[in-house]
């Protein structure tokens, strides 16, 4: 086998060493190492020909080991393949939480591990499908788990739950971390003129910035607009379900609300408070979750988080998205509180998103 150090390894992908010949040699290596990791079929010849073959063995061994799985052969998966060890199940796991597998197909395979480790401990029902969807069934099992072995009951799969799970050391990481590094967290907590809102600012933004990388929001005048929107409806969760009782919205045909004591059940809930059944029910339908029957879940972080990103994204919420009024240097912050509600407060919210873009800017 070639020893070639990591850092002179080339980025691989479909087509190389048939296109490209001068890159036969490094797909040889590779070959030869997914053979090792048993993700490719030891009477597969290493030919040096990244074909289709090539490309689901690099899937395979990706989706095993806790990377994106694109088939794309970068320094990550060469630096993995190195120390696999082929006689030992991967201990590289994701922090997993509620509706990973379902929103976020790439971590289908990490939820499928997870319920299997889980039907292992006994606290998942073997007749249960092992489908790679984080459920609310496989919550409750998640929990059921955590409360027998005295750990902090929060359904969130992280190193301790991994460890116990797999009876050994675990390597857990964030799947969704890129952003959450690129920014300094105290700076944008700091930048907060009210203390009394900090605690709440610490939790929620780590989660939203999670969700815009899991989502593909990268602009930072739009991540500064989804955080004054989240600060000005629930200053950032310090408000996760509206004050008034709801009985104004009873018999609010516009907002779904057709049935009797829809008003107060389907109130505003979350970091952007979403109203009326029609809402509850469409983001029910997105997110594979029942809000519908157990609307009170719209107000959990987790949830709220992704609706507030995934909503303002894709203009969910009134038509209009970030993208109509935010991106690259076009940052029309008035006219953005379209997509949330009209032009309510939209000059102060700009004037916070300014804020919150001055503090991203920062190195």
């Amino acid at each position: 086998m070639v020893n070639t150090p990591l850092a002179n390894r080339p980025i691989l992908l479909r087509g190389d060493g048939i296109n490209y010949l001068d890159l036969r040699e490094p797909v040889r290596l590779l070959q030869d190492l997914l053979k090792r990791a048993g993700a490719l079929p030891a009477s597969e010849l290493s030919d040096g020909r990244f074909g289709p073959a090539t490309e689901a063995a690099v899937k395979r061994f990706q989706s095993q080991n806790g990377l994106i799985a694109d088939g794309v052969v970068g320094r990550d998966t060469w630096t993995v393949l190195e120390r696999v060890n082929p006689n030992q199940p991967p201990r590289r796991q994701a922090v997993l939480r509620l509706l990973d597998g379902i929103s976020y197909p790439d971590l289908q395979s990490q939820v499928k591990t997870l319920q299997d480790l889980l039907k292992q401990a006994g606290v998942l029902a073997a007749s249960e499908l092992s489908d790679g969807k984080f459920g609310l069934i496989t919550e409750a099992a998640v929990r059921r788990f955590q409360a027998s072995k005295g750990l902090i009951v929060d359904g969130i799969v992280g190193q301790q739950t991994w460890s116990l799970l797999w009876n050994g050391p675990v390597e857990a990481y964030f799947p969704y971390s890129t952003l959450i590094n690129q920014f300094n967290l105290d700076r944008i907590v700091a930048s907060i003129p009210y203390p009394d809102m900090h605690p709440f600012a610490r939790q929620a933004i780590p989660l939203i910035l999670r969700e815009c990388d899991a989502g593909r929001v990268t602009d930072r005048g739009q991540i500064a607009y989804i955080f004054a929107t989240a600060e000005h409806e629930s200053r950032l969760g310090q408000w996760m379900e509206e004050f008034a009782s709801g009985w104004d919205y009873e018999g609010r045909r516009d907002l779904g609300n057709t049935q009797a004591g829809d008003g107060p059940r389907y109130k505003g809930r979350g970091y952007v408070q979403i109203t009326g059944r029609l809402n509850y029910t469409d983001w029910s339908r997105r997110l594979g979750i029942d809000l519908v029957g157990s609307p009170q879940r719209a107000a959990e972080p987790p949830i709220a988080a992704r609706i507030l990103v995934v909503g303002m994204r894709d203009g969910t919420f009134t038509g209009y998205k970030l993208s109509d009024y935010i991106s690259g240097t076009r940052r029309n912050f008035p006219s953005a509180r379209r997509i949330v509600n009209g032009l309510d407060r939209a000059s102060l919210i700009a004037a916070i998103a300014e804020e919150y873009y001055r503090v991203l800017q920062t190195p």
